[in-house]
């Protein structure tokens, strides 16, 4: 997290991590609160729109009743809700039309909003992009536009130069560790980006050589990451060439996909736990390293 970013939400001056999400995506937002806040987390991401078929769809109304139920252990806990995900752009989506999921993460306190582009007339992607930066403006939110091998923003270049033409001043690109390898993108380019373009990392790891096939690369991103140092990523590479400070996010599936319901209808269960604490580690000794190295 900047300097300027962490003295705004109290953090420490070390870098902030966040647990995304997908790492625990069978945990309901308010376990996945606990449990982040219990293995030390700095952050949480939410995921509140589906970015898969089958992630849980919330009404507009059932959402605000979630983030309200979620502010108390917020509380309670000290956690910050950093990115809420996930606005899917195509032809048909209508920005306004994600206006209560905005509403939504400033309700939260969040900083950011995710979108991704599944269309492949730039054009139409650059206006709603500049629309939905547009909408988030008055809430004080952030779009990142993911990038992905498998979308229809395939590399750092062109998700900063659809940026640069929406022109808006909240847009800025998330690099996840993940699609930054598969697309082939470089240190030079994100050291060439331009001041401001770049907002945060995600980060996992992985084998250097990536699965063949538009299908099999969306498997590999949503159930097969490593965590931090567990793969050949040059992550402390990646980390040097991001912005000063920025925080990063951890992204990686529970090592089974998924795990027994009766485990999450109670008190966070230990396998979500441990996992949870055994990403929080292997980030920290990457982030300490590197920060060593300053």
């Amino acid at each position: 997290m900047s300097q300027s970013v962490s003295s705004e939400v109290g953090m420490p001056a070390r870098r902030a991590l966040s647990l995304a999400h997908l790492s625990l995506i069978a945990c309901p937002p308010d376990q996945l609160v606990t449990i982040a806040a219990d293995a030390g987390f700095d952050l949480v991401d939410l995921r509140l729109s589906p970015a898969t078929p089958t992630d849980r769809v919330y009404g507009d109304d059932e959402r605000v009743q979630v983030c309200r139920a979620l502010l108390p252990l917020l509380r309670d806990t000290g956690l910050k809700v950093w990115d809420v995900e996930i606005i899917r752009i195509n032809e048909r989506m209508q920005p306004q039309a994600h206006l209560p999921l905005i509403e939504a993460a400033a309700l939260l306190g969040a900083r950011r909003i995710k979108a991704v582009c599944n269309c492949d007339n730039t054009g139409v992607c650059i206006s709603k992009l500049s629309r939905l930066a547009e909408l988030a403006v008055p809430f004080g939110l952030t779009v990142d536009l993911e990038y992905m091998a498998f979308s229809s923003v395939k590399s750092l270049r062109a998700a900063l130069a659809i940026i640069k033409t929406a022109g808006q001043p909240n847009l800025q690109v998330l690099v996840d560790a993940l699609h930054w390898m598969r697309a082939g993108d470089t240190v030079a380019d994100l050291r060439a980006a331009p001041a401001g373009s770049i907002g945060y990392a995600q980060l996992c790891d992985g084998p250097r050589q990536g699965p063949a096939g538009h299908e099999a690369l969306i498997t590999e991103a949503r159930t097969r990451r490593l965590p931090p140092g567990e793969g050949d990523f040059p992550l402390r590479a990646l980390l040097e060439a991001m912005p000063a400070g920025c925080p990063v996010s951890i992204e990686v599936p529970f090592p089974s996909g998924d795990f027994c319901e009766a485990e999450i209808a109670g008190p966070p269960g230990e396998e979500p736990l441990r996992h949870a604490r055994r990403l929080l580690a292997a980030a920290r000794r990457l982030t300490e390293r590197q920060e060593a190295a300053l």
